[in-house]
């Protein structure tokens, strides 16, 4: 149920919420077990920026559990953070190695534009990512659609990375169901590298980049402080 590229003059194609396809709990990873075994102190207050949070201190993937929620009537920007995952994923099925240290969530979202905005969204939250990088952390950051996030130390900075300076640092998975009309739900899945270490050479983390330790909560609310106004604004 991968939310597929939009070509171009055309619009992504949805998979419907019903049928076949619907998640069911055991896709979610024993998801009643990583509920129980949630904190029940969240280090990291909704606030304004979303509606609900659920912290997990690992589960096998905070995209399977979204999306399970997602089918169950959660509301609209409901956060899904794990501090590590053992079967973390990002776009064609790839493996994303989500080690302590590292930033992964998943947003769900129920968005009223029709499906042919879904790529624009998707841009826009690398975009965001991107922007949030940069600023907490005084890295140049850019994004290479249709969404992945490179970064490279800054101009003055006495770091130095190698293979044409930049290297991947965060990766954005959308997956969808609705129809040809409307989307029924959207999640989100975004993964940081932070403080974690990046076992492919073409990644890169913040810590590997500046050789510093960088709060994971405040990259969490760097990132929605910059995505909550660009969905606002396609919503």
């Amino acid at each position: 149920m991968s939310l597929p590229a939009a070509k171009p003059g055309g619009r992504p194609e949805l998979p419907k919420s019903a049928g076949s396809g619907r998640p069911k709990p055991t896709d979610s990873g024993s998801f009643g077990r990583a509920v129980a075994d949630a904190p029940q102190e969240n280090a990291f207050a909704p606030g304004a920026a979303v509606s609900c949070v659920l912290k997990l201190t690992k589960t096998d993937s905070t995209q399977s559990t979204a999306r399970f929620l997602a089918e169950q009537g959660a509301q609209d920007m409901t956060l899904v953070w794990a501090e590590a995952q053992t079967n973390g994923r990002g776009r064609m099925k790839r493996v994303w190695n989500s080690e302590k240290g590292g930033l992964y969530i998943s947003l769900i979202l129920r968005p009223k534009f029709p499906p042919e905005r879904l790529a624009e969204l998707s841009l826009a939250t690398a975009s965001a990512a991107a922007a949030a990088i940069s600023k907490y952390a005084a890295v140049e950051t850019f994004v290479k659609p249709p969404n992945d996030v490179y970064a490279r130390p800054t101009s003055n900075s006495k770091m130095k990375i190698a293979a044409k300076g930049a290297k991947k640092i965060c990766g954005i998975l959308a997956e969808a169901s609705g129809d040809s009309r409307r989307v029924d739900w959207l999640v989100l899945g975004i993964g940081v590298n932070v403080n974690n270490t990046p076992r492919l050479k073409t990644a890169c983390s913040l810590k590997s980049l500046t050789g510093k330790w960088w709060d994971v909560s405040t990259v969490l609310r760097s990132f929605l402080a910059e995505f909550k106004p660009a969905y606002e604004s396609l919503r």
